[in-house]
């Protein structure tokens, strides 16, 4: 054997490759990138779901602004309300706080009115009836101011049955006409203290009608008497 076959034989040689068979892509591999049109429905998706949780939350806060606009304006009418209320009360209280103390002061001007009614022969006794009268007069002024109306109907005047009260009748020549006010009435402001006593005429002729109407009433009543 020659030295050049020798050395061949101890020259090592590369192992002989084998053919694998070529492996499968992966699917994402196999287009080279992930499909942009899933993705892009993906992302859309997810956009609505957020668009619907926030049209939700919206709708929420509108419904709960409109609660609290709605309790806001009822507290504001109760408010106005209990205002107006506490503001009537005390205008009312400030005009009538003084009634009790007036209608204590009626039997006092009554008994002013009594007095003054017929003049004295007594010259002494004028002289003190001239200051009574200047007393009685300052009074009625102070009451005038504090808001009392004085209800002293005249004469002929028509009959109020809203001020005036009829304790009796006369012959006249017209109906519910004043004929002599012998109690003087008092108002304060709204509330009538007192009416005025009054008598009031009423024609003759009226007044014979109803006696003539009442007439067979008594006749009855006395027949019924007899029966029983």
């Amino acid at each position: 054997m020659s030295e050049e076959e020798k050395k061949k034989e101890e020259t090592p040689q590369a192992p002989e490759e084998k053919v694998r068979p070529q492996e499968e892509k992966a699917p994402a591999e196999k287009d080279g990138k992930e499909n942009p049109q899933k993705k892009l429905e993906e992302e859309i998706h997810s956009l609505k779901i957020q668009i619907d949780n926030l049209n939700v939350d919206v709708a929420n806060a509108k419904k709960e602004a409109a609660d609290w606009k709605n309790k806001y304006y009822l507290a504001y009418a109760d408010m106005a309300n209990t205002r107006k209320e506490v503001q009537r009360e005390t205008e009312d209280f400030k005009k009538y706080a003084k009634q009790s103390v007036i209608e204590e002061f009626i039997p006092v001007l009554d008994s002013f009115d009594m007095a003054l009614k017929n003049e004295p022969d007594d010259p002494v006794i004028g002289k003190y009836l001239e200051g009574f009268k200047m007393i009685h007069g300052k009074l009625l002024t102070a009451l005038v101011q504090m808001g009392i109306e004085i209800i002293d109907p005249k004469q002929g005047e028509e009959f109020d049955p809203h001020r005036m009260n009829a304790f009796s009748a006369v012959d006249g020549e017209e109906d519910n006409k004043v004929y002599e006010t012998f109690l003087k009435g008092y108002r304060l402001h709204d509330h009538l203290l007192r009416p005025a006593g009054v008598i009031i005429t009423k024609k003759a002729e009226k007044k014979e009608v109803e006696k003539k109407e009442e007439a067979p009433k008594a006749d009855e009543k006395a027949q019924e008497k007899k029966d029983n």
